[in-house]
């Protein structure tokens, strides 16, 4: 109890540390994968997105951003591990058949909800925070996992959202939203950007523009 007691405590003040530098604190992450989650730790903020915890395929994230509105977020439903697209990238992986859901919204878009423990428990929590987006300060994430091509990150880097920012394993010449992770040069895509990003860019700034 002490030890539970103790992290809570350690949590709340690396938090408090790292909102000194922030100017305002109610922005509202999309994001492709985790990256959004860590974001909202590390500063100790309540998620105001329901995209946490959870990761999309890039195909089915650039779809959502060509079309994303606060209506094609409302409404979500349940499929099978065996009815997704990606059942195949699935069994690769081994995801398939683990006892988490998979959303769809909009046309086929799946949301794979990793860290939830069944569809009621992904639904609730999808519907409480589609309320706490605030959509006059969005940040869009993306990066080269998930199935991303050299022609999705460039279609990203070309959407008309004023703050984006997209994590790569390679330099992307010409983009203006692209943070290339030199640490990952002899790897296919990034892992874990969360933990190997903030040496490259400066995330407070980021933030405090939204």
């Amino acid at each position: 109890m002490r030890i539970a007691l103790g992290r809570r405590i350690e949590k709340w003040l690396k938090g408090s540390y790292n909102r000194f530098w922030l100017h305002q604190t109610n922005f509202s992450i999309i994001s492709n994968n985790c990256w959004g989650t860590f974001i909202y730790k590390k500063f100790n903020l309540p998620y105001q997105s329901p995209f946490v915890n959870l990761f999309i395929f890039s195909d089915d994230y650039l779809r959502l951003l060509h079309n994303f509105s606060p209506k094609i977020l409302q409404t979500i439903s349940f499929i099978p591990h065996q009815d997704s697209k990606h059942i195949e990238i699935l069994k690769k992986r081994g995801h398939f058949g683990l006892p988490y859901p998979i959303g769809i919204i909009g046309e086929g878009i799946e949301l794979h909800f990793l860290h939830y423990k069944d569809k009621e428990d992904a639904k609730l929590k999808w519907e409480e925070k589609v309320r706490r987006i605030n959509y006059n300060k969005l940040l869009f994430k993306f990066s080269d996992s998930e199935g991303a091509t050299d022609e999705m990150i460039r279609q990203f880097d070309t959407l008309p959202y004023r703050h984006k920012i997209c994590f790569t394993a390679k330099p992307y010449p010409g983009c203006q939203n692209v943070v290339y992770l030199p640490k990952f040069n002899s790897m296919e895509n990034v892992r874990d950007e969360w933990k190997h990003s903030e040496n490259e860019y400066n995330l407070p700034a980021l933030l405090n523009s939204l």
